[in-house]
Parts: structure tokens; sequence; C-alpha cells
């Protein structure tokens, strides 16, 4: 991978696998719920379209389902048969100035999706996960495998550039790579990687310079922080063998602590950033992408940072499509910014789909 300077701006570009990332900072992939049965609503479209310009390096289309039966909610995403709106959808994110960027992702599981953001039961959470895996036959996990290589093939036919692995946040395979949850002794424990390296492989195999961007938690919330960061040290050493150029961090498992996932206000800005800085550094080859409470650009200290750093912005894209370009336009007067008003966590709320009451009292303001 080889950085680039970009004139006038605080940010850098990345050329990858010889296409060119405009920009590190990235619209982070969200579960919007802005589809039924799979179809896209135009609502979706316009979601997407305001948050594409060149100062977007990728936009991430979050958590597209593998297959109807592994959907996160009834709203979630999925490929159906109308590949045409698909296609549609990353003309419009590359025309804008960013590059498409799609999250494939799994949720198997037997639990029901938790509503608030901190479940007081851990132990029957993890009794159960733990147990899921164990009964989960090999034919069905191969399936999985299969259904995250072909639907990443199919998602770079209708023009998405990055395909990120959702592993991360407890979804199906976040969890074959935990220790804390995947007790298995076959090929699919969680210490060989094999399911990883299958999914990888499988897709390199048809689609050699698709970027391979792979989303992990760093602190799961099960163990104390001193033993997720080794652990997650001896996974980092293996996932850099692994053909993948784009390696993110999120933390939290849904249904164990989602403030993890949605990092509080008090926690204070960029508040997990220390746990990838040493991995950049280390491993200039892969390109890092950092998420989690990210209010403002001038103060990330960028000059002080490698140049292989990403960022994933939510909140603050959500509110303010414009924020970034704002930022290194030094306009950061004119950002309508995130009040942590959580209406972007509807479903914990028990709505429907995602809203923010400040881009929708600005939105007229939008370009």
């Amino acid at each position: 991978m080889r950085t680039n300077n970009i004139e006038n701006s605080k940010g850098i570009s990345f050329d990858v696998k010889g296409l060119k990332i405009p920009s590190r900072f990235f619209f982070a992939p969200i579960n919007t719920g802005l589809s039924e049965n799979g179809v896209l609503s135009e609502e979706f479209f316009e979601f997407y379209k305001e948050r594409s310009h060149s100062s977007i390096g990728i936009n991430y289309i979050g958590n597209v389902a593998i297959d109807p039966k592994y959907v996160t909610n009834p709203n979630t995403a999925y490929f159906t048969d109308q590949t045409s709106q698909w296609e549609k959808l990353t003309k419009l994110i590359r025309k804008r100035g960013s590059v498409p960027g799609i999250q494939i992702a799994c949720r198997n599981s037997s639990l029901t999706p938790i509503r608030r953001m901190i479940n007081n039961d851990v132990e029957t959470y993890l009794n159960t996960v733990r147990k899921d895996l164990i009964n989960i036959p090999r034919e069905e996990i191969q399936d999985i495998i299969n259904k995250f290589i072909d639907t990443s093939i199919k998602a770079s036919k209708l023009g998405f550039d990055v395909i990120q692995i959702h592993a991360a946040h407890g979804y199906f395979l976040s969890q074959l790579l935990s220790k804390s949850l995947n007790i298995r002794a076959d090929e699919y424990n969680a210490s060989d990687l094999f399911f990883l390296k299958t999914i990888i492989n499988g897709i390199r195999d048809k689609k050699p310079n698709l970027i391979i961007d792979l989303r992990i938690s760093f602190l799961e919330g099960i163990k104390n922080d001193i033993q997720e960061k080794k652990d997650k040290e001896d996974l980092i050493k293996k996932l850099i063998d692994l053909d993948i150029d784009i390696i993110s961090f999120s933390n939290g498992i849904y249904d164990v602590n989602k403030q993890l996932i949605y990092p509080l206000e008090q926690w204070g800005h960029a508040c997990f950033l220390e746990n990838i800085i040493e991995y950049a550094y280390k491993y200039p080859n892969i390109l890092w992408n950092y998420a989690g409470n990210i209010w403002g650009i001038d103060i990330l200290g960028l000059e002080e940072l490698p140049n292989n750093l990403s960022f994933s912005l939510g909140r603050a894209l959500i509110a303010d499509p414009l924020f970034v370009e704002k930022s290194i336009n030094n306009k950061t007067h004119l950002i309508n910014r995130c009040e942590h008003k959580n209406k972007c966590h509807y479903y914990s709320l028990n709505l429907s789909h995602i809203g923010c009451p400040i881009y929708e009292l600005n939105k007229n303001t939008i370009d």
C-alpha cells in the first residue's frame, strides 16, 4: 500500500491495489433500517448520496446480510434479484467522489438482539452462544463461509470496490474469532482462523484486486481490558499474514454492552485510539482504521499520527453529512454537531429505522 499527501487538506489519500482512496476519513458502516425485504428505499439512496464526497474516502453500506435468514432486524439490507438498485447506488457514490464500500455480515444466533444498552445477564448470553457454536454443524458453517464468498463477489460485480467482512460486535464471525465464546476443537476453532482464510482465499481466487477489509472488536467487554488486549495482540499477529488490505477496529458485542460500540460522550474524544496506533506503526503495509467518538478532526492531532491510519465516522456524519468537508476547509463553525440524541440507536428505541434530530433540523442547508 502506498500513501500520498493530498494538497490543501488535513487528510491523505491511499493507493490500494491501484485504486485511489481520496481521503483517510470514511463513513462508518451502519445498519440504517431503510430497506424492506431487501429492497432499498428512496431514503436509503438519499442517506448515502449526501454522505458521498471526495472528503469521504470510502462510503460503506453497512450490515448487508449474506442471506435473508441471517439479517439483524427485518429492515436489514441484503441482495435480491433487483440488482439494478445496487448498481445505481455504487455509481451514485462514485460519481459524488467516494469509493463504494460494503460491509458483509451474518447474524446467526438463537438469541433475539437485546434492545437495552447493557445486558444484565451476560452469563446467559455467554453460555447460549457457546452452546450455539458447539452445536452448529460443520456443513452449516461451510455454507455460511460460501455465502460470504459469493456475496462478496456479487458485490464486486455490482460496483463495490471495498468489501468489509464483519467480524465484530458479536456477529457470527466475531463469535468464531472469540476465545471467550468459541470453544470448538475442530477446524473452526478460535485460534487457527481457518474460516477467515477460506473466505479471503475464496474471494481472492475470483477477485484478486478487490480491496478486503476486516472489522474486529478490539475490546469485547467480556474479559478485563488487559487480557482482551493480549488476546487481540495474538490475533493481529495472525491477521497480518492473511491477504487483507485494511483492518478496522471497533469495540463491543451488541448483546453484551452497546456502549463500547457507541461510546459515551463522557469517555472522551477518540477514546480508544491508543489501542490501534501501535499496530499502524508496527505494520505499515496494512491500512488501519479507527472508529469511536470522533467529534473533531482538528483535535485528532493528525501530524502526530502514522500515515497508514484512517478513521471511520458515524454519528458526526449522520448529524452533518458535510462534517469532514467543513472540517478540512476551516469551516468548523458551520458544523451541525451530534448532540447525542441517540435516535441513531433506533433499534434500542424500538424504532424501525435510523433518525437524527440534528440532521432533520438542518437538512435544508445541505448542498
